[in-house]
This record gives C-alpha cells, structure tokens and sequence, in this order.
C-alpha cells in the first residue's frame, strides 16, 4: 500500500492506493467540463479543453502528472459559436506545437500550444459529408487521420478516411480498395438491399389482411419479384432460401415467408458488413495511433440500432484498413476510451456504454457498461487482454464512477471518458462533476501492472469478435409480427356520425418513450393505411415510421428502431448514419403525403417509401424555402404535396411550394400576403370541390384564433381571407389537425368545442361548411379530443369509406363516419352543462 498527501484546489487529498489500482488524485478543480479532451501538451503535460465550461474560467486547463496539479493554460477561446465539442475530433502534434479539432457540424480548428491562440474554422472538402468524426496524429509520418461516416448518395454504409499531410498542409482521401472488390461489395450491398424491399413488400400485404394472407394479386406479385430475386447478382447461393419464401407466399402463409426473409436479409447484411472492404458507418468510436506498429486503431462504436464489436487498423504505408481477427475481444460498445501506452506498445481501452430496451416513458436511452472495464490491445499480437474490472455503482469511491454522457439540447455530442495516457504508462482519468451539484469533479491515476492481468476476468467479459448488441421488445420491427389474430374493426358497419374508438391492435408500438408525441398522421391512399411518424421533445426521435391498417386492426413498426439518444426531437448531423431523417423536436406538419408519387415527404428533402417500408437512401433533395420546425407545415392535394413555409430571402415572408417529385419543390407565386404558421396552432387542407386551400388560424403560440380563415386558388393563385358566420364557434388555439370531408364538403377541426368544466362538459367537433361559408357544432359523442391533448392526435381521411380516422400518440385508434344527412347540427352556442351539486357546494365553500 502506499498513500500521498496532494494539495489541490487548495485543499489536501489524502489517498490510500494499492500498486495497480485507481488512484484518486485531486478533486474539485475541473468542474463540469462536460465533453471536455484530455490530450496530450508541452513538456509531458495533459491539456484538457471543449465542451460545457462552469462559469467560464480557462479555456484550456492544463495538468502535470508528475505534481499532480492543475493549472490555467489559455483563456483565449475558439471563433465557435456553437462552441467546441471535441470528443473523439481532437489530437495533437507534439512536434509542431499545434492541436487539431474538428467539432459539429465538421468544422476544422486549430490552437497553437506555444502562441496560445486558436485559428479556424475552416471548411475542408475532403471532409464534405463526412460525420462523427473521429481524429489520431502519426506525429514521426506527419499526417493527422480523420474516419468518420460517408452519407453520400451511394456510400450509405461507408466510412470514409481523410489524411492531412500536416507540414504540406494539404488534404487527401485514402483511396478505395481496388475495383474489383468494391465491385464485388457493391453487389452484396445491393442484393442485401433488394431483399430487403421484398421484406418490406411482404410485410405490407401480410398486415394489411385481416387474415394474414395478402390478396391473389400480391401473392402473385410477391412469387415474381423472388423469381427475379433469384438471378440477381450476390443471391445465387441463397437460391434455396428464395425458393422457400415463394413456395410459402404461393401457400398464403405469409408470415411463415416474412419471417424467412427477415432471416435471410439479417444473415445478409451480417455478411456484407464482414465484407466491407474499410470499417461500415459508426459514431462514437475513438481512434489511436500505435507507434510502436505505425498503425491506427479502431475498436466497436455505435450503429444507432446496434453496437458493433470489430477491431480495426489503419496502415497508411499501405494505403488499407484491415480487419483484425483476434480470438476474444471486449463485448460491444460504444462511447469508450482508447489511449496509446507508448512503454507498452500498446492500446488501452476504458469504459464505454450499451444501449437499453426499456420501454417506459422517460426511460434513458443508454447505461455506462457495468462492470467498468479496462482493455488492452497488442495490434502486433491481435489480442485482446482485460487490465481489470470494477463493478457499478459502488459507493466507496475506490475507482472513478462512469462519467460518460450524451449531452445538448437534443443529445446531439457525446463526452467520452476524459482519458490520456502519460510518457511512463500512466493513465489519466478527469471525471467532470455532475449536475446540480451532484459531486465535484475528480482527477485520477492508474499505473498499469502488466503481470495482474485478469485473464479469468477476459474469459468471463470477453467475447468472439465482430458481434452486434442489438436492443430488444418493441424496439424490433420483428416484435409486431406475431400470428395474433387482431379484432374485427368493423369499419363498414359504424354508426354515423359518433365517434367510436377501435380495438386494440395486436402489438402497440407507440407506448412509453416510443410513444409519438407532436407529430401528425398521414393517409397513404394507394395503400389504405395510416403514417405515423413524429416524436422528439420528450419521447424519442427515432426516424423509423408506424403503418397502421384500420382495415385488419394491425399495427408494424417499418424496421429496427434507430436510436439519437435525445429527447428533444432531432439528433446529431440532422440524420441517421444511413441518412435517415431524425423525427423533429416537433414534427407536427412538416410531413405529408405526396399522391402523384405514393410516397411521404419532409419538409427537410426527405422522401419516405410506404411500401418498401424505408426512407430513399439518397441525399435531401434542395429545399427553395426555408425550413423551421416551428414555421413549416405540409399538406397533400392531387397536384402534389405543398409546403406553407418561410422565403429564403432574408425577409419575413411566408409562400408556397408544390413538390414535383425528382424535379423537387416548384414555386407556387401566390398573390397576396400570407402569415407565419406555428407548428402549434395553424394548419391547411385541401378543397377539392374548389381546387383550393384552406388555411386555418389557431393566433400563433398560446393564443387562439378568432374564426377567420385563408385560401389559395390554385387556377388563380390568389390568397383570399374568409370571416365565416358564427365565427366564435371557430375560435380555435389550435387549428394544425384538419380534414376535409368531401361529400359533405366540411372541413372538421380536431380541438373540440366545450362549455364549462372539461371533465364533464358536453364536447362538440367544430365544423366549417364551405358551402354556407359558416362554422356549427356536430354532436358526435365523446371522442378523441376529450382530454384536449389535440397535440398528439393525427387526423386523415379516407375518401373511400367517408371515414375520418386518427391514431394518437399512444397508437389510440378512433374512426368516425360523417353522414350530412343524419348529423346532429348545432349552428349556435349549445345551451350550458348544468353544474353538478357538488360542483356548486366546492363553489359556496
């Protein structure tokens, strides 16, 4: 044992340590510092620098290992408005003095260790597209590596590498393998792909069926595609499996032939990532450069639907990564820690997390790995050696707690374990302090002992390479398609004209923190089935869709559920690593679908498939309007879906803009002025009898509208301004769920009108009567917006049976069928609910 008595922060530490242990040096000095670096500085020194900063102080903090204090470095600040956040995307050249930083959203910021100030950004173009970068110096070969995950159209999947020459300065790509074998990649990529459009295909006519089989047609249909499945590139040796798909879609035993094809789409993709000629797309995965071995090493990271656990070197002498086979390697994760050991020759790993399949509501997304966990790798070797292990969440502060986080407004950075390594080996650990006060922030030591390696302890936590952490439960599409007969809807025999609420479905996705709070629905009318996407502030912004059928009663999930680990709407670099869009802090209505393509767009360029199941793997499409989330709302008409949106032209201006599919969104010119919508309260719809807009006014944020209503011609193109009679009955705080009826030619509001006490008050649908030009009250019984949590509802209407459908955030189903005829009309104030008796005794009391 030994002990030292160390003054830091003004205070003396007294520590009592065993060789090979953590040992806790100084406590209180580095504050939060959420997101913050350690790398390394002048004279064998550890500069930590980034992230959140308490009460502003030095920009860069500086630590000597061999005293054991800290000291302020600089106080000059980077030119970042959006701060520096540098995890992963800092290293430093300890022969020029200079430190390299990349920080969101793929900005390049350099600091000179010696002048002490800081220079950039600066836009590079080799790293155009590139995101969760991750950055390693080969200070003797003079070049700085930055991986990270290519979403160009066409490299989904792909990491890409960047090298800067960092005396010449100048920026390279590290060049693809050779021809051949991305050929030969590119066709497994495809034929993984082509499987999984058929995936999506059989889920939809098997879901759609009441009875589970598909009509004649789609079987047939479904028998040719695997036909012509069987013959493509990549798919010769699965020709048995094709064979027993279509044997089982041709018996109508669709679920049988979905289940086989989510198997051979999973062993697929498995195998197409075994085959990737350079590491697949992550984020949250360190880099480090081995000097001894003059590679770069890369270790797991984070899919977004699951951790990954493959080792990797880069050797740029060679021009190629390379896959590592060692026998036991660290299990799955991601967010952890890599230092080079330069006595050793060695990689150290530390710490880490893994994702969590709970399902409740407010649920974190993601756990600190448990036990705490040291690794070592021998890149020369390939092997894979456990330093030691710590349990969790253990009070006596004998070794650090887990410090790693997502942190932002929507989760979008991540801190890391602040680890470095010194020149004899020694590990340095700054554990920033927790929020409000929950502990102050610590430094700590560890001197590794290479003859206490735990060998038993790398049986027990290791694991064979190249695993996938996947989550579980509702987080798996697989988890709605289960044989469970749904109840009969019943949609061609609802009375008219009352609200009625729909079984159950069988499987519920929409439940917990999977819940799809602020978003709207859409009816895919191709398909007859309902769209719902949404999400974010509050629940997760996942990216991944809802379809749910009104005619079977059943409910799917379109894949895996990806995961931004926020829960504020969006996620880091705007989308997923396959360039999936993330659901909006509120999403509200800038989603809709597009009838001439049979596909959902968003307002952000992205183009969602309903029968594949999947957004287009393709870049946004541009946008001619400027995108807010709280300012944009889309709406579908025959002509195409339309944008009610701000100008880009620095003016206060709102227009409109019609997609044109492939050709994007067209200008409609309206003449006149609009207003701003907000997500919260204002909405459009489509009049098809007049070939027009209806827009409503719900007064902006927390406020209500007073009746009036806009619309805009499409022959003419003219804005004009409606005062309906009875307009009190219109005054409405939020007018963004609207449907038109068609044969009735109304326009029915979701926010219910009511008098007097909510709970007990009769509630009333709000209708305008285009012809009369004059709002009434339907009585239609108590229905979805009862509890007036009209936010979470989606609204849409099916032409064909005359019903109006909505699906809430908890996957609630509701159908209403309108009848002009039989309606009971209120075209005045109801007369009041009369108060209850003991309504009126709280009142006297």
């Amino acid at each position: 044992m030994r002990s030292s008595g160390l003054a830091c922060g003004g205070a003396l530490l007294v520590v009592v340590a065993a060789a090979g242990a953590w040992e806790k040096v100084c406590e209180g000095v580095v504050g939060r510092r959420t997101g913050a670096v350690l790398v390394g500085g002048p004279g064998g020194k550890l500069l930590l620098f980034g992230g959140e900063r308490e009460n502003g102080g030095a920009c860069i903090r500086v630590f000597d290992p061999a005293g054991r204090t800290w000291g302020e470095f600089a106080t000059a600040k980077p030119d970042a408005r959006r701060g520096i956040h540098p995890a992963y995307q800092a290293a430093v050249d300890p022969k020029a003095g200079r430190l390299y930083c990349i920080t969101y959203p793929g900005l390049l910021y350099t600091f000179g260790i010696g002048e002490r100030k800081w220079a950039g950004p600066r836009t590079v173009a080799a790293l155009e597209g590139l995101s969760w970068h991750a950055v390693a110096v080969d200070p003797d070969g003079r070049k700085l590596v930055v991986f990270g995950a290519d979403k160009k159209a066409g490299n989904l999947g792909w990491s890409r590498t960047a090298v800067l020459d960092m005396d010449a300065g100048s920026w390279s790509t590290l060049p693809l393998p050779p021809d051949a074998v991305v050929r030969k990649h590119r066709e497994r990529v495809a034929a993984t792909a082509a499987v999984a459009g058929v995936v999506g295909r059989l889920r939809l006519a098997w879901y759609r069926d009441p009875a589970g089989k598909g009509t004649a047609g789609e079987r047939d249909e479904l028998a040719a595609a695997l036909g012509t499945l069987r013959s493509q590139a990549g798919l010769a040796e699965h020709a048995g499996s094709i064979d027993a798909i279509r044997q089982a879609v041709s018996a109508g035993n669709m679920l049988e032939a979905l289940r086989a094809a989510r198997a051979l789409h999973r062993a697929l993709d498995e195998a197409a990532q075994m085959q990737y000629p350079v590491p697949p797309s992550r984020r949250n995965a360190p880099l480090a450069f081995d000097a001894k071995r003059k590679v770069f090493v890369l270790f797991g990271g984070d899919h977004e639907d699951y951790l990954l656990s493959d080792t990797w070197v880069l050797d740029l002498a060679a021009g190629a990564w390379r896959r590592q086979r060692p026998k036991i390697a660290p299990s799955p994760r991601a967010g952890h820690a890599l230092a080079y050991l330069p006595k050793a020759g060695k990689v150290v790993l530390y710490g880490g997390y893994v994702q969590s399949s709970s399902p409740d509501y407010g649920a974190r997304p993601w756990r600190a790995i448990d036990p705490r966990q040291t690794w070592v790798y021998d890149a020369g070797a390939d092997r894979w050696d456990l330093l030691e292990a710590v349990p969790g969440g253990q009070d006596d502060a004998s070794a650090p707690p887990a410090a790693e986080t997502f942190y932002g407004y929507h989760a979008q950075h991540f801190s890391p374990p602040m680890l470095a390594a010194t020149a004899d080996d020694r590990l340095v650990l700054v554990t920033p302090a927790g929020r409000h006060g929950r502990g102050p922030s610590a430094t700590w030591m560890l001197q590794p002992d290479w003859t206490k390696l735990d060998a038993a302890g790398r049986a027990k936590l290791g694991r064979p390479p190249d695993q996938r952490l996947c989550r579980t439960g509702r987080f798996l599409a697989a988890y709605c398609e289960v044989p469970d007969k749904p109840a009969d809807t019943k949609l061609d025999a609802l009375p008219a004209n009352r609200w009625v609420a729909l079984p159950a479905v069988p499987r519920n996705v929409a439940y917990g923190c999977r819940q799809r709070d602020w978003g709207t629905a859409v009816w895919d009318e191709r398909n007859e089935q309902v769209l719902l996407w949404g999400g974010g502030h509050c629940v997760r912004s996942s990216s991944s869709v809802i379809h749910y059928s009104p005619v079977s009663g059943r409910m799917v999930e379109s894949y895996d559920g990806d995961e931004p680990y926020g829960g504020n709407g969006n996620g880091g670099y705007g989308s997923s690593l396959l360039n999936r869009p993330w659901a909006g802090v509120h999403s509200y209505n800038t989603y809709a679908y597009d009838p001439p393509t049979g596909r959902m767009v968003s307002a952000r360029g992205f183009v969602y498939d309903p029968v594949r199941m999947d957004w287009l793997r393709r870049e946004p499409a541009a946008r001619p309007f400027r995108y807010v989330w709280s300012n944009t709302v889309l709406e579908a008409t025959p002509h195409g879906a339309v944008a009610w949106a701000q100008r880009t032209d620095n003016s206060d201006r709102y227009g409109l803009w019609l997609y044109k599919g492939d050709a994007g969104w067209v200008d409609l010119k309206p003449v006149g002025p609009l207003y701003r919508p907000y997500c919260d309260s204002e909405g459009m719809v489509y009049d098809s009898k007049r070939d027009r807009l209806i827009l409503g006014w719900g007064g902006g944020y927390n406020r209500a509208g007073d009746g009036r209503l806009t619309t805009f011609d499409f022959k003419t193109r003219k804005i004009a301004r409606l005062t309906p009679a009875r307009a009190e009955l219109g005054r409405i705080r939020n007018t963004r769920e609207m449907a038109y009826i068609e044969h009735a030619d109304w326009v029915a509001f979701a926010e219910p009108f009511f008098q007097g006490d909510r709970k007990t008050a009769r509630h009333y649908l709000r209708v305008y009567d285009c012809a009369a030009d004059r709002y009434f009250l339907l009585d239609a019984g108590p229905g979805p917006g009862r509890d007036f949590r009209v936010h979470g509802q989606g609204w849409c209407w099916d032409a064909r049976r005359t019903l109006l459908h909505v699906i809430t955030v908890k996957g609630g189903t509701w159908a209403l069928r309108l009848d002009p005829a039989t309606a009971r009309r209120l075209d005045g104030l109801p007369k009041p609910t009369p108060k209850h008796p003991i309504d009126e005794l709280e009142e006297r009391l």
